[in-house]
């Protein structure tokens, strides 16, 4: 159900702000935090209500960043001239960076809990867990440096790109952390635990196969285009 408010809200703002957000996107980067900071005083405070209920787990399961980081990262397997993937290039960086804004209050609130038990936590299935989340923290971080525009600029386009493709494994890095959260609760016959994981496993299904064609496309079209010269030089010879 979260997953479900989520994609609605995050859709909500990607067709009704995407020209705004583009052009003006300190406003809502602020608003991003005012609700990471929401987010901290309810938790703090012990607020309770319906709205709260919806809201908590949005924050805490990182399930709203993961919806932004998920658009980024479809954005990238369409088509040149399909007509979501024209309407969400603009505004690419600026979902990413929203997704890091929102997800900074899911890694607050569980590194608060960890931290101070990190001398006896590095055991097990703890440990792998704790390193993969500092793993992806520190994905996160490249990727959040190198969305700025004076530090892309001040990059060789190269280097910046290899930088740009750790999303991927950031992203299926990310996937995975969240379906071992989610274990536990999935295990125990939890019904929204276990329909987060299916969810969660579909659009991550659905990038991977769409990823796979794309790469498959393009190495086509590349082999396509240099084929005539390659007949040309053979002709000549």
């Amino acid at each position: 159900m979260r997953f479900v408010i989520a994609l609605v809200l995050s859709f909500a703002l990607v067709w009704l702000c995407a020209k705004p957000l583009k052009k003006y996107p300190i406003p809502f980067y602020l608003g991003a935090v005012v609700l990471v900071g929401l987010y901290f005083w309810g938790s703090a405070t012990g607020v309770r209500g319906e709205a709260w209920s919806v809201f908590q787990p949005l924050m805490q399961r990182c399930a709203l960043a993961f919806l932004l980081f998920s658009i980024v990262m479809f954005v990238g397997v369409l088509g040149e001239c399909n007509p979501l993937r024209v309407h969400l290039m603009p505004i690419r960086r600026q979902l990413s960076i929203l997704a890091c804004i929102f997800a900074c209050g899911h890694i607050a609130f569980y590194a608060s809990s960890y931290v101070p038990r990190l001398a006896s936590a590095f055991t097990g299935n703890l440990a792998f867990s704790l390193g993969l989340a500092a793993l992806i923290t520190a994905l996160m971080v490249v990727l959040w440096a190198t969305s700025a525009q004076r530090v892309k600029h001040a990059m060789k386009a190269a280097s910046w790109k290899r930088v740009q493709r750790l999303a991927y494994p950031f992203y299926v890095l990310t996937y995975v952390h969240l379906a071992l959260l989610l274990m536990p609760s999935a295990a125990a016959s939890n019904d929204v635990a276990v329909l987060s994981i299916a969810v969660y496993s579909v659009v991550m299904g659905a990038y991977v196969v769409l990823r796979v064609a794309k790469a498959l496309a393009d190495r086509r079209a590349m082999a396509t285009a240099t084929t005539p010269d390659l007949d040309l030089e053979a002709a000549a010879a």
